[in-house]
């Protein structure tokens, strides 16, 4: 995983206070309760990057992560994060 401990331990807390503020987020996405949730392929994904969006920090990674990060490298700090979420809807 490419990315610094520190820049990890904050996406951390952000993400945390997201998932704090609205516990049952996993739920909703699992069953499909979300925009556009019949288009999404890939529910991790979307799930982990709805949830960096929400913490409002789009500046602080496009301007601190993504000079040395890919969104693949992202995706697999949050994916550490991030709650598992398996689809249960059609």
């Amino acid at each position: 995983m490419k990315i610094k401990d520190e820049h990890f331990a904050y996406l951390k807390t952000e993400i945390d206070a997201v998932l704090a503020k609205y516990p049952n987020m996993a739920d909703e996405y699992e069953n499909g309760r979300f925009h556009n949730a019949h288009k999404t392929k890939d529910l991790q994904t979307r799930f982990c990057f709805d949830i960096l969006f929400g913490a409002g920090i789009s500046k602080w990674v496009c301007d601190t992560l993504y000079p040395y990060m890919t969104d693949e490298h992202l995706l697999t700090a949050l994916k550490r994060i991030c709650p598992k979420v398996t689809r249960k809807f059609a």
